[in-house]
């Protein structure tokens, strides 16, 4: 039982410091170059030094009768499945974006672009013994795949009241979410009376209008557990051109504390998966994948 990550640290590119009790579990940093946010061709490079890492580590030490679990992050993982089955493992795919689609919300491109796209990643896809889908909204292949959808996150000693009137959106603001969207479920709750407070990064942080000025993201969970819990409205930002691309995590804490939840963006087959993630049984999802 083992967690293989890129290595990260304050040189070598950590996205978001965020100071987190290490899990019970062996972590082997594995070394790569690190290209830098918002610049193509270095995330690129990234990607494929990540790969090679994760690759090389495989054939190494992944031996018969391991499980290998890899995400989608970085998406050129999607590409290892041969290299964990030659090793006489079985390979697991949590599939926590669907790139093809995914794509989108950074620019739109040409339908048979797309079908191409998705037709190799599909088929990419296909090679594991099984894809773990964070949505059935998501894309990709049905006959190997389950969905089991993500949980809560965050521990709280217990949950209070909160406080009436304040809204808050925390998180990435970035290529998958609708700003303008976000915006609009924001002026509707300015115009009830709420206060709302946005605590974001991203590229969307520079497109919110200036009553909506962004604070950064707290660095510390104590605090961000306090403004979750202080707040009677979390707004969960979507975006309705990717509607089978992503679903968001962070709603799973919002759900968990039994706060009312506004979702802008929500379009689709993401709209269809978020009346099924208000019903379903969150405190599962974790048995269901040791099942």
């Amino acid at each position: 039982e083992v967690v293989i990550k890129p290595y990260e640290d304050a040189v070598s590119g950590t996205y978001r410091a965020l100071h987190r009790e290490k899990p019970p579990v062996p972590v082997i940093h594995l070394d790569h170059y690190s290209g830098r946010r918002g610049s193509f061709v270095p995330v690129l490079r990234e990607y494929a030094s990540v790969q090679r890492a994760f690759s090389n580590y495989i054939s190494d030490f992944v031996r018969p009768g391991d499980i290998v679990v890899a995400t989608s992050a970085p998406p050129n993982t999607v590409r290892l499945a041969r290299s964990i089955k030659r090793r006489g493992a079985r390979a697991i795919y949590w599939l926590q974006d669907y790139y093809p689609e995914l794509i989108r919300g950074v620019r739109e491109y040409p339908v048979a672009a797309r079908c191409a796209l998705s037709s190799w990643w599909d088929a990419q896809l296909s090679r594991w013994d099984c894809v773990v889908k964070i949505g059935a909204n998501l894309g990709g292949p049905s006959h190997n795949s389950v969905v089991i959808r993500n949980w809560p996150t965050i521990s709280f000693a217990a949950n209070a009241a909160p406080e009436p009137g304040t809204a808050l959106y925390s998180g990435n603001l970035g290529f998958g979410h609708d700003v303008p969207a976000l915006v609009a479920g924001c002026e509707k709750l300015r115009d009830e009376g709420y206060r709302i407070t946005i605590r974001a990064d991203g590229r969307g942080v520079r497109l919110l209008p200036s009553w909506l000025s962004a604070k950064p993201l707290h660095a510390e969970p104590e605090k961000l557990k306090a403004d979750l819990l202080r707040s009677e409205v979390h707004l969960i930002a979507g975006n309705p051109k990717i509607s089978r691309a992503i679903f968001p995590s962070k709603i799973w804490n919002s759900i968990a504390l039994g706060r009312r939840v506004v979702c802008t963006g929500f379009a689709g087959e993401m709209a269809t998966e978020l009346e099924e993630a208000l019903r379903a049984p969150f405190l599962q999802h974790v048995e269901q994948w040791g099942r």
